[in-house]
Order: C-alpha cells, then sequence, then structure tokens
C-alpha cells in the first residue's frame, strides 16, 4: 500500500469512528416524584405506559428532544448519592 493510500484507510476509519458510537452518556440529577402520575407527555392517560416494575424516569430537555423519548428504553446508573 503506497502512503496516500494508507493515509486515506486511516482517514477513512477515523471518520467512522467518530460518527458511530457504541454509546452516549450524559450526567444529570435524578429525582423522585410521587403518584398520580398521569397524565403524561407520551401517552396522556394510558396507565398501561408504565412497567409492571413500576421502574420508569422521567426526561430532562436534553434527552427529551420534542418527544423524541417516548417509549426509548435508557440504562440509568448512579454515580454518586447521599444515600445509595
Amino acid at each position: 500500500m503506497t502512503k496516500p493510500q494508507q493515509l486515506f484507510t486511516w482517514l477513512c476509519l477515523c471518520i467512522f469512528a467518530l460518527l458511530f458510537h457504541a454509546s452516549h452518556g450524559d450526567v444529570g440529577t435524578a429525582s423522585h416524584y410521587s403518584p398520580p402520575y398521569l397524565p403524561t407527555a407520551c401517552f396522556g392517560n394510558d396507565p398501561s405506559q408504565f412497567p409492571s416494575s413500576n421502574l420508569f424516569a422521567t426526561a430532562s430537555e436534553g434527552i427529551w428532544d420534542n418527544g423524541a423519548a417516548c417509549g426509548r428504553q435508557y440504562l440509568v446508573r448512579c454515580i454518586s448519592a447521599v444515600v445509595p
């Protein structure tokens, strides 16, 4: 492989790696809300929208994205808290 071909291959791999991430992450603040949880912005008054485990979250403006977050599942991890 010539030097320009190697450079082009390396450049393509770098661009590909930048465009296609394996994951994205962001740091945010968790909150706790008490019932009633209805209505919601995504599914109105439909109680079947909540999982049987009752583990669900609200979305901040950064995740909300004009409703694009509705129905998505996210992995949430606590990295620091007064009470674990």
